[in-house]
């Protein structure tokens, strides 16, 4: 998918879900302030609210007994791996494939699980 612009969640990338539709919000949020402002607080900030959305959709995976729960924990486990590597100020390119991994993931991963959670 496109990476939107202006940086913001839209309905092109609501799960059905509407806590992880909220968090996705959060998750674009995140995103655009570490953009805007590009501090260790955003950064860090950034990383926190990520580890908790990824803990908080793998927990509703886990209690569906959805099939595909490890090969989506390695995908954020793999995104998580990248943005704990970055380091403040965030370079540009850095940002701009984060902003495009998330734009890219819910349609293409997420999107996996609608119905099944």
């Amino acid at each position: 998918m496109k990476v939107p612009a202006p940086y913001a969640w839209n309905s092109d990338f609501a799960t059905t879900y509407e806590n992880i539709d909220s968090e996705h919000r959060t998750l674009f949020n995140g995103l655009f302030a570490l953009a805007e402002f590009n501090t260790l607080t955003q950064l860090n900030a950034a990383i926190e609210v990520f580890t908790l959305h990824f803990h908080d959709e793998q927990g509703q995976m886990i209690r569906s007994n959805y099939v595909n729960t490890k090969e989506h924990t390695d995908i954020h486990n793999g995104f998580m791996d990248v943005m704990r590597g970055w380091r403040s100020p965030v370079p540009q390119q850095d940002l701009l494939a984060g902003m495009a991994w998330l734009a890219n993931h819910i349609p293409t991963e997420d999107f996996k699980y609608k119905g099944k959670l």
